[in-house]
């Protein structure tokens, strides 16, 4: 049996402070896409989280980032 890590979200703000975000997931890819679905959420609901330089940090079950995804750069939707 594979072994798999949750993998955590946390949206960075332009201080640097982490705050949880999300739901957390086992696998890398849906992860990923965890993260583009709320940098584009954050990007279309909190306006005061972007052009400030806010990402979603997809954080391992060591306390590692392995992927960010800006807000500023998200693609809204519609």
């Amino acid at each position: 049996m594979l072994e798999t890590t949750s993998l955590h979200f946390n949206l960075v703000d332009q201080n640097g402070a982490a705050h949880p975000t999300g739901q957390p997931v086992s696998d890398r890819d849906q992860a990923l896409a965890v993260a583009k679905r709320l940098a584009i959420d954050i990007a279309e609901t909190r306006q005061e989280d972007h052009g400030n330089g806010c990402f979603v940090s997809v954080i391992d079950g060591n306390g590692g980032g392995i992927h960010r995804e800006g807000v500023d750069s998200a693609e809204k939707s519609g």
